[in-house]
């Protein structure tokens, strides 16, 4: 799955902020890629159950279902979307989270246009 300029790779953020939502739909579309967003896990996977995307960008902490949860159900049904956690909470053990194996856990507060880059780097990295 390479990155061209004739692709244009698809991007799930999942995230009860909307705020956090825009920015990073403002940065990732500057990036070329086309962003999707939802505003709860539930959300995500109604979402995903229909459309197919390249990347998941995900929060850790949400009410009802958990960014964790949400990853563990994702991957208890065989799903290999690769993804980032984000989290604004520095003392989250990180061997629970690295145990799902994300591409990187960013951390806030972030630099938006950093972050997408990062998102970037490691989607022209798969295939």
């Amino acid at each position: 799955m390479a990155l061209n300029s004739k692709t244009l790779l698809s991007i799930l953020i999942v995230d009860d902020d909307s705020g956090i939502i825009e920015l990073f739909r403002e940065s990732l579309t500057e990036l070329h890629f086309t962003v999707f967003s939802a505003g709860n896990a539930k959300e995500a996977l109604h979402f995903l159950a229909k459309t197919k995307v390249d990347c998941i960008i995900t929060d850790i902490a949400m009410p009802g279902m958990s960014g964790v949860e949400f990853i563990s159900d994702l991957k208890l049904h065989g799903d290999t979307t690769p993804f980032f956690f984000i989290t604004g909470y520095h003392d989250y053990p990180l061997e629970e989270l690295n145990r799902f194996k994300p591409r990187a856990i960013i951390f806030k507060p972030f630099d938006f246009e950093e972050a997408s880059l990062l998102v970037k780097s490691h989607l022209t990295k798969i295939g």
